[in-house]
């Protein structure tokens, strides 16, 4: 490969690879261990530039270097890696995105053993993705020996088993017909055995979907309706079980707002038959204060702790214990 070929490469991929230049008008490159790396699982060859005056020089317009290197050449063979979670014995699965497969994502489980190959979860016939919001996210959760996940085709729930995976998983929402309707975001609620999600419906109205949290009970095999917990509000997102299963915390925005410009975090209580009451508005509910609460997250005794870019502009830990107002956690 021409040495143009590879400062084409180092010149666009410098921020994904760290491949430095360290002259681009001498036509100069630095090796670093990064570009070794990349040309080595390439398989192509580097030559540096010859300083002999007889070698003809080629000169191009910024971008517009011929290289043999293709997009589909960089990324045609890399696995893209999602979100991960960690079961209640300790083992790591993650979402990997596979080209190879047409870009389907499937959930992988950590080797059993040193040596031993990653193990697929995810049967072949589906595709771990949710399209809710449009940007996705939380497209799967474990809890003891059961995964809950969108599948992309059709969109709907589903639940399996981690130690009989070659059992097929079950629907858990119904078949609307497509895509209309999607899941997210979902936790588990152990106190009464569902599965509480973010829901996007546009069967009403496909410019406008209708977002709300909602729980699906998680002792009957067959599809079910969901519940609705917490609506109103354009946008929802990570709702948070406490750890006695008391208290439900979300986030929540509406129109035209971002939820990096405005939000609010709530907290719900749990009453007795499942029911989210007696809600308390524990940030971004002050008119004269704009900020953007996200990320909450209970811990084992019961603070709420979230992130918050109160009065600053640059978002800190924050934590709320009931009554009392939010104090700000110190975190470098």
């Amino acid at each position: 490969m021409g040495f143009s070929g590879i400062a084409t490469l180092t010149r666009h991929y410098a921020f994904c690879y760290s491949v430095s230049v360290s002259s681009f008008s001498s036509s100069l490159i630095h090796i670093t261990p990064s570009t070794k790396l990349l040309t080595r699982k390439l398989s192509l060859p580097i030559r540096m530039s010859s300083t002999n005056p007889n070698v003809k020089k080629h000169i191009a317009p910024y971008g517009s270097w011929k290289s043999p290197i293709t997009a589909d050449i960089v990324s045609g063979s890399t696995k893209r890696l999602g979100g991960f979670s960690v079961d209640s014995l300790g083992h790591l699965f993650w979402l990997e995105s596979r080209p190879t497969e047409s870009g389907r994502a499937v959930i992988v489980k950590e080797p059993g053993k040193p040596g031993e190959d990653p193990i697929d979860v995810t049967p072949e016939d589906f595709a771990v993705r949710t399209l809710a919001q449009e940007y996705g996210g939380g497209d799967f959760c474990i809890q003891g020996d059961i995964l809950i996940f969108s599948n992309y085709k059709d969109q709907r729930l589903y639940k399996q088993s981690i130690s009989s995976i070659d059992s097929a998983p079950l629907p858990l929402t119904p078949d609307y017909g497509g895509r209309s309707v999607c899941y997210a975001d979902g936790v588990f609620d152990s106190r009464f055995n569902r599965y509480v999600t973010v829901r996007e419906d546009q069967r009403e109205s496909g410019i406008n979907a209708i977002t709300t949290i909602v729980s699906i009970d998680l002792s009957s095999n067959s599809d079910q309706e969901p519940r609705l917990l917490v609506g109103g509000n354009d946008f929802y997102a990570s709702p948070r079980i406490d750890p006695k299963g008391d208290r439900m915390a979300w986030i929540e925005w509406g129109h035209p707002n971002m939820p990096w410009d405005r939000s609010e975090l709530w907290v719900g209580y749990i009453s007795e038959n499942g029911d989210v009451q007696n809600r308390i508005c524990v940030a971004g509910g002050d008119p004269t204060l704009v900020e953007s609460p996200t990320e909450p997250l209970w811990s084992s005794q019961g603070e709420l702790y979230f992130v918050t870019d109160r009065k600053s502009g640059f978002w800190n830990i924050y934590k709320w214990v009931s009554p009392h107002p939010c104090d700000v956690i110190v975190s470098y």
